[in-house]
């Protein structure tokens, strides 16, 4: 191989080792989905900081290095997390953030995965959507500037 198709090779993976592939999102059974939209459409460094009551993180997940997204679909990024990891409350608690920047509001964050297997939220809305349809809806009112 030439140096230069070598060289287009290694570009190509690295380029596709920092990019979500959009694809269709199903989620998985005993899961829970924390889906985002960033109106700019730019997600590099935002990633889901996700503790289980007392506080403590879900394994792997530390401020400094908050989950990367779990994949890329036609709303923005989510995140799939098994239900089990966060206790017998069911209890999801969330932040999602880049470094110091936190969305909706910089408030801890929280759903009961037990009743609700998957939310929406839009950058820059403090409210947590409960149904793609509606977070469509607040985005339209509300659209991107």
């Amino acid at each position: 191989m030439s140096n230069v198709k070598l060289l287009k090779a290694l570009c190509a993976i690295a380029v596709a080792s920092t990019t979500f592939a959009t694809q269709a999102q199903t989620l998985p059974e005993g899961h829970v989905g924390v889906n985002y939209s960033r109106c700019d459409g730019n997600y590099d460094g935002w990633g889901l900081h996700a503790w289980k009551n007392p506080g403590i993180p879900l394994t792997g997940i530390e401020w400094a290095r908050p989950m990367v997204p779990t994949g890329k679909g036609e709303f923005g990024v989510y995140w799939h997390l098994p239900l089990a990891e966060f206790g017998s409350s069911g209890n999801v608690n969330y932040i999602i953030h880049q470094g110091d920047s936190k969305e909706q509001g910089g408030r801890d964050m929280k759903f009961d995965g037990k009743t609700t297997k998957e939310i929406w939220v839009n950058s820059g809305d403090r409210k947590t959507y409960f149904s793609l349809t509606d977070a469509q809806a607040a985005r339209a009112e509300t659209p991107c500037k």
